[in-house]
């Protein structure tokens, strides 16, 4: 897996995971409805590209930079 999508994974985890803390901290606003059918999805996207990122060699791709 090259660097840069490496660096690309873990700013996408950072980013789903943020916004599913954002989602739970407002949930009152947001309501039910909007915070488990968006807040679920983000976060196994989330988990999904971290785990991608903390395992590089388990994931098929081009070569190391």
């Amino acid at each position: 897996m090259k660097k840069s999508t490496r660096v690309m994974d873990i700013i996408i985890f950072g980013v789903c995971l943020f916004g599913v803390l954002i989602l739970f901290e407002y949930r009152a606003e947001a309501g039910d409805k909007i915070l488990w059918g968006l807040g679920i999805p983000l976060a196994i996207i989330g988990v999904f590209f971290g785990f991608r990122a903390a395992n590089p060699d388990l994931v098929p791709g081009k070569g190391d930079d």
